[in-house]
């Protein structure tokens, strides 16, 4: 009887996840995480265009996130297609016994797959408060200064949704000078917008904030003088005002407010406003300011 030998090839390695899968999920979830992440961070940029760019980016990581999400999970399917048609063919050369009598070597040992190390996921960061604060600035507010004899100017802080918000979360306290409204716990947030250096000091009897249902409308009583309202131009004043203990604004020198109001006429007025204003510096630092009888301007 002719002896036949059965040659014993070792068992093909099994098929182990393809490094591009691994690359993919990698990549993949560390855009989830940087979208997540600056997503978190959008809600302290209050520039408009600065938001736009921010939203674009994150839009932009989350679809080339899912995208390798979507390469990784088709090599997943390859790798596990391929390992199946291996233990079917393992499975047939076992079940062919070439001699009954002779007893078959023992198989080798199955290399033991190697573990693939769990990729730690990144917790989103989360941005601090400033210190002693709990507040965040509204995403933007607007300023209405109204007609020229209008009793009010107006500040818009839009809102979505807020008008049904819990009216004892809101608030708006006035001063002389200043305004401070805040929004607790609106959405998981609270706002605040304070304003303590007003262009024009304010009625604060004649003040007061209305609810709408998208925004919020601050009514600041404009101070009726002698010849009518203050005229306002802006919302905050250029510099900062000294105020006594009361809150009123101190009165200023009214030299120095004329002088500051001629450097302002003419920082923005033509050559001949710079020129005839220039001039009447001149002779008021020199003291033949109306000696000449003339007016102060050259007008007269």
């Amino acid at each position: 009887m002719v002896e036949i030998s059965e040659v014993m090839e070792e068992d093909p390695q099994p098929t182990q996840p393809s490094s591009t899968n691994n690359a993919a999920e990698s990549r993949s979830q560390e855009r989830l995480d940087d979208a997540d992440e600056i997503e978190c961070a959008l809600s302290h940029i209050t520039r408009p265009s600065a938001r736009l760019h921010m939203e674009n980016l994150i839009t932009k990581l989350r679809k080339e996130g899912k995208a390798l999400q979507r390469v990784a999970a088709s090599a997943s399917k390859s790798s596990s297609a391929s390992g199946s048609a291996a233990e079917d063919e393992d499975a047939a050369a076992e079940s062919m016994d070439v001699d009954a009598d002779k007893t078959p070597p023992p198989a080798a040992a199955a290399p033991v797959p190697q573990a693939i190390p769990d990729i730690p996921k990144r917790t989103p960061a989360k941005l601090a408060p400033a210190v002693g604060s709990k507040y965040q600035s509204f995403p933007t507010y607007y300023f209405d200064s109204g007609k020229y004899d209008s009793p009010t100017v107006s500040v818009y802080v839009p809102l979505e949704g807020i008008g049904q918000h819990d009216k004892s979360k809101i608030s708006c306290n006035f001063t002389s000078g200043s305004f401070d409204l805040i929004v607790t716990d609106y959405q998981g947030k609270s706002y605040r917008l304070l304003n303590d250096n007003l262009e024009k000091d304010i009625e604060v009897s004649k003040s007061k904030y209305l609810v709408k249902p998208n925004k919020i409308i601050i009514k600041l009583g404009k101070v009726k003088g002698e010849y009518g309202f203050d005229s306002w131009s802006q919302l905050t004043a250029k510099k900062t005002k000294k105020r006594s203990a009361s809150g009123k604004a101190e009165s200023e020198n009214p030299a120095a407010g004329i002088m500051d109001m001629m450097k302002d006429m003419y920082e923005e007025g033509d050559d001949n406003m710079k020129k005839m204003i220039g001039e009447t510096m001149y002779k008021q630092r020199t003291g033949q300011l109306g000696k000449d009888g003339m007016d102060p301007m050259g007008m007269g």
